[in-house]
């Protein structure tokens, strides 16, 4: 009976953010107005029925709560974005799985004059369902990204991106670790004000911790920015080509690639959303995947306090690697949540999800349903 207590505790902390949050502060503004910050907490309830994302799982009953300290400044040539994050979870029967993750970040962005960007620096601990392996994941993700824009003459403009991954495990002796650094530049021809024609080149180092690497190049074109009246994001498609290095056993790849975000503003109660992405990446099993996904996201505003949000996805996976030659993943994924704003500090929410994955991998055959009540106290 280990859950009991637990569940005892979770429910004793939704309590108390439902009686405090009515008298808390809404704000805490300093130095005038140019800085404030921000604390939000969160509890929640939830029941996964396949933890691991594998065939032979077992389901578990999930409590987790969290503490967000946000810090926003708006002054002078430089705006800051910093957040601080906890967020703390038990199982009900899988303990080994507990986790404790913290999370840092810091945000640097120059928004007005000739020459605009933003620098990110994070660190974050993140534990997940792998489906590509068949396990739970615990590891450290540090990131860093630079990218700029510069208007060069009349509608022709520059931008350019730096960007640094590392991702570390906490089982290093099974997975493997990737660090990953891209660098790319783009040539943007202003097609009205509000819509730029895209044009541009990226390459990518990734290095994994088993000696192998590869050289990603990727040339596209698209378009960004207010693609129709009501429609808004950016679109692009082009080529790569993928040049392994080192110890890795695959072979030279080439193909189409693809990435778009597109928002739908269909009326002041109803907005969709839409994701669209084909890439190489790299596997915590050190396997090269070619993977395609696609995905949306519906939310109907009924009033001010509540919300439905829908979601349905698609993807899959192709092994490049000469050892898993032949294997490809498709998965479909769908749920829905409804969103209620019990108090102007107070947000709550319940949610379902369904997950469906087909594998050449027979371990990798699963239905996944997971179900959660949250509650959200920021002040």
């Amino acid at each position: 009976m280990v859950a009991r207590p637990k569940f005892r505790a979770t429910c004793a902390v939704l309590l108390a953010a439902v009686l405090l949050s009515p008298s808390a502060r809404a704000l805490v503004s300093l130095n005038d107005g140019t800085d404030h910050l921000y604390i939000t907490g969160t509890g929640s309830v939830a029941y996964d029925s396949n933890i691991f994302a594998r065939a032979d799982s077992a389901g578990d009953f999930i409590y987790s709560a969290g503490l967000i300290l946000d810090y926003a400044r708006r002054a002078g040539l430089i705006g800051i974005n910093a957040r601080v994050a906890v967020n703390a979870a038990r199982f009900g029967d899988n303990t080994t799985q507990d986790f404790n993750n913290p999370a840092f970040t810091a945000e640097f962005i120059k928004a007005t004059g000739r020459t605009t960007g933003a620098l990110k620096l994070s660190a974050a601990r993140e534990s997940e369902a792998d489906a590509l392996i068949g396990a739970r994941t615990q590891s450290w993700i540090y990131l860093g990204d630079f990218n700029f824009k510069y208007p060069v003459i009349e509608r022709y403009s520059f931008s350019g991106d730096f960007g640094y991954l590392d991702r570390v495990y906490d089982q290093p002796t099974v997975l493997t670790d990737l660090e990953t650094f891209t660098a790319g530049a783009n040539l943007l021809y202003a097609l009205t004000s509000t819509r730029d024609l895209v044009a541009g080149y990226q390459h990518r180092r990734s290095e994994t911790s088993a000696h192998s690497s590869y050289d990603d190049h990727a040339f596209k074109v698209g378009v960004a920015g207010q693609i129709l009246a009501k429609l808004s994001g950016a679109l692009s498609a082009g080529y790569e080509v993928r040049n392994p290095r080192g110890a890795s056993n695959d072979g030279d790849y080439h193909g189409l690639t693809a990435s778009g975000t597109l928002t739908w503003t269909v009326s002041r109660k109803l907005s969709v959303a839409g994701q669209l992405s084909r890439d190489t990446s790299i596997t915590a099993g050190n396997q090269s995947v070619d993977a395609t996904t696609a995905g949306l996201t519906a939310q109907y505003m009924f009033n001010d306090k509540l919300a439905l949000v829908g979601n349905a996805g698609a993807g899959k996976s192709r092994f490049l690697n000469s050892l898993d030659a032949g294997r490809h993943d498709e998965y479909l994924t769908g749920g829905t949540s409804l969103k209620y704003k019990m108090n102007p500090h107070l947000d709550s929410s319940l949610a379902y999800v369904f997950d469906k994955n087909w594998s050449t991998v027979a371990d990798s055959n699963f239905t996944r349903h997971t179900i959660s009540l949250t509650l959200s106290s920021r002040w």
